[in-house]
Order: structure tokens, then sequence, then C-alpha cells
């Protein structure tokens, strides 16, 4: 008569195998999260967004655009349109900033002095203005967000790389302080025989804008 066969002695997991095993687990789950579940894609992200609040806020109290004539005539709100536009050697106020454009001149398509210069694709038409903050914190002039138009109502962005061959950078990412006031020139590089008809000028990227007529 056979003997009944014992049952066989219980198995246990060997603690370290079972605690690298987990951590291999854990390890995998995380390559494998999406993406936007990771820690960095988060804060990239919440970084992202506070630089757009910054941008868009960046008018502060002074966010309403208004434009005045500089005999200390009345002010009314502007938002870049003819309608409200004044003319040359006027104040046109864009949130903290205070405009007077003086002029044009169209009739250069080489700046600069060899052999730093700089050769139009069509014409310059350097527009020279004066800049002052009328509010209470300091604010970041950019050539970049002035904006110039033609009787056709063609569209043209300054050449912000101009500044260096005019010898003139206060246009040019220049921060000004509270009460502060600056001389300088745009130059937009535009077509020949183009003749710029008003300015579409900003504090910021985002402001309302203010009109200025050139004729």
């Amino acid at each position: 008569m056979s003997q009944p066969t014992p049952p066989s002695p219980p198995q246990f997991a060997d603690p370290k195998s079972a605690k690298a095993q987990a951590k291999a687990d854990k390890a995998y789950r995380k390559a494998n999260r999406p993406f936007y579940k990771k820690k960095r894609f988060i804060l990239l992200a919440v970084i992202a967004l506070i630089v757009i609040i910054v941008i868009a806020t960046s008018g502060g109290g002074e966010s309403s655009s208004s434009s005045s004539s500089s005999d200390g005539g009345s002010s009314s709100t502007g938002s870049g349109s003819s309608e409200k536009a004044v003319g040359l050697n006027q104040a046109a106020r864009d949130g903290k900033f205070e405009f007077t454009v003086t002029g044009q001149d169209c009739s250069k398509n080489t700046i600069g002095e060899a052999p730093l210069s700089k050769t139009a694709q069509g014409t310059f038409c350097l527009v020279s203005l004066t800049v002052k903050n009328i509010g209470d914190k300091a604010q970041l002039l950019d050539a970049s967000s002035q904006k110039a138009l033609d009787a056709a109502g063609n569209e043209y962005s300054a050449d912000s790389s101009a500044a260096m061959y005019l010898g003139d950078t206060n246009t040019f990412l220049n921060q000004l302080n509270p009460g502060s006031t600056v001389n300088g020139q745009i130059a937009y590089d535009v077509p020949v025989g183009t003749q710029l008809t008003k300015l579409e000028l900003h504090d910021s990227p985002f402001s309302g804008g203010v009109t200025v007529n050139l004729g």
C-alpha cells in the first residue's frame, strides 16, 4: 500500500525580491505616465500661464487707451481707430506711454555707415517720435509693438534690427521708468514708393493702441 504524498511546503516570497519587483513596477508606471500628468509638464504649463498673465496685465491701471492734443485739449478713449486719431506733433496716449510723432523720412534704402550698414528690401521709412512714461511703474518700450499702415491699409512691422545700424536703441526694448522721456526713430522696410499714412502705437503687445495720422 503506497504512502500518501505529503503536501508541498508553502512557498514564501523573498522579501527582497518582492521589494525589487514593486520598485520596478513603480518605475514602469512613472515612465509610462501620460505626458500631461508629469510634474515637469505641469510646472512648465504653470510658468507659461503666469508669463501670459503678466504680459496681458502689463498695462496695469493704465490699461485704457486715450489720445490728447499737445496744446492741452481734452482727451478721449482710443483703440487704434482713425476716428480717435491725432496728428503729427500731437500727444497720443496708450496705457503708460504718451507718444508724440514728429515726422517720417522714406528717402533712404540704406541706413548706417559701412561696414555697419543695412540695405532695405525696398526702402526704409524712418519715423521720429518722443515717448514718455506717464504711468507709475516701469514699462518696456518695444519697436516691434508699433505698426505702420499705408493708404491702402497694408500693415507693416518695424524692422527691430535696424536700431543697431541707426545707432539709436531708444525704441528697442527700452525699459522706461515713470516720468522718463526718450527721443528715437523706428524703421519700417516698405516697398519703394510707399508712403506711410498712419501709425498704430502700443505700450505693450496686447494694449488697445492709439492711431497717429502722418499726413
